[in-house]
């Protein structure tokens, strides 16, 4: 008798093998010790991470949040506790939010929703990497749609790529890389038009002031994500919310979502964060203020053109190849994102938004790489 024991095992794996892997990049420990510095002096500028919010006060956050909590216990209240200060930020009711760890999670607990073996869903092109992520773990078809050169939304292409078998769209507005917000007006035009899921990514949108989650009420199909990631500075929390119609959002937390999948201290440090608005706000103007300084200081470089940006990175083309441009940028110590073609534009590198000092070694590093 064949030996048959893994055989479903082998199976997954084989399948497994064609997803690929996120690509995080270089870390700053890691490159700090190719090149014998310490962390603290690399420019860790590739994730879009959040440096305007000050460190000693989200340490002291946490320290607050870790001495008021007994972690001998599940989370239970604070959930309820959350979703109240969150539907008071976001202006929608408690019930229309769903909590979860990072908006990544909560973008494939729609997938899961949503999708089955054989199924679709559409996205744009270029754009974040996970959407196709979590569609192909579903075993389903993921089909991108170009934007139009101008990074503008081709509602028509998208809605002429929509078969039978496509149960989601997803979009990111502001989208990542191209750091521009899609017309309101077009979103809402895919969630009148099509049955499935319009699942919209908004993790940058505080720093835009373009939202659609006040729209997420007048439809059943409509799901907006948001992050505490970017703007409240706690990308190593994982935190995220979605938002839509209190129908839709109770079928996604008491039916596909797993109980107490965020931690009590960041549920505490999370609501205690909200309380400050004034940190927050001053740390978005902060960022709106260098980003506007970053274009136009990247712009007079030579041969470089920087784009518009409504999120806390910036794309920008270089004159020279980016793969070997961003190289050199890491043996200066500086880390960036090799975006590579977007549209028409060769050649794109993205850099976060960071406090002057930071950009100021970045611009010079640059300035260096490219002479």
């Amino acid at each position: 008798m064949p030996k048959r024991s893994g055989e479903a095992v082998r199976k997954v794996i084989a399948e497994a093998q064609s997803l690929g892997v996120y690509d995080v990049g270089e870390t700053a420990e890691g490159l700090a010790r190719k090149l014998g510095k310490k962390p603290e002096q690399i420019l860790k500028l590739n994730s879009n991470e959040n440096f305007f919010v000050p460190l000693g006060f989200l340490r002291g956050v946490l320290r607050e949040s870790v001495d008021e909590v007994d972690p001998r216990i599940y989370p239970r209240d604070e959930y309820a506790e959350l979703k109240k200060a969150l539907g008071e930020y976001l202006e929608v009711t408690s019930d229309q939010i769903v909590v979860g760890t990072g908006s990544d999670d909560l973008i494939g607990l729609v997938s899961k929703m949503m999708l089955e073996k054989g199924d679709e869903a559409l996205s744009i092109s270029p754009t974040f990497s996970i959407y196709e992520r979590c569609v192909r773990i579903q075993g389903a078809k993921y089909k991108p749609v170009p934007l139009k050169e101008d990074f503008s939304l081709d509602v028509e292409g998208l809605l002429d790529t929509v078969s039978t078998r496509t149960k989601v769209i997803f979009l990111c507005s502001p989208n990542n890389p191209t750091a521009n917000s899609l017309d309101r007006r077009d979103i809402e035009y895919m969630a009148e038009n099509f049955d499935g899921v319009v699942a919209v990514d908004e993790a940058y949108a505080d720093f835009s002031g373009s939202s659609v989650v006040e729209a997420v009420s007048g439809y059943e199909n409509l799901v907006v994500f948001r992050t505490f990631s970017k703007v409240f500075g706690l990308a190593g929390l994982r935190l995220g919310c979605a938002v839509s119609n209190p129908v839709l959002a109770r079928v996604l937390d008491e039916r596909f979502q797993m109980p107490y999948t965020v931690t009590l201290v960041t549920l505490r440090a999370s609501m205690k964060i909200l309380q400050r608005m004034d940190v927050i706000s001053k740390a978005v103007d902060e960022v709106k203020t260098e980003r506007r300084v970053l274009i136009a200081s990247l712009n007079k470089i030579k041969g470089v053109q920087a784009f518009g940006s409504e999120t806390n990175f910036v794309l920008f083309q270089t004159p020279k190849d980016a793969g070997i441009v961003c190289k050199k940028l890491l043996g200066k110590g500086v880390i960036v994102r090799n975006i590579g073609q977007v549209m028409g534009f060769k050649n794109c590198l993205r850099v976060t938004v960071a406090p002057k000092p930071m950009i100021d070694g970045f611009l010079e590093a640059l300035k260096e790489v490219l002479e």
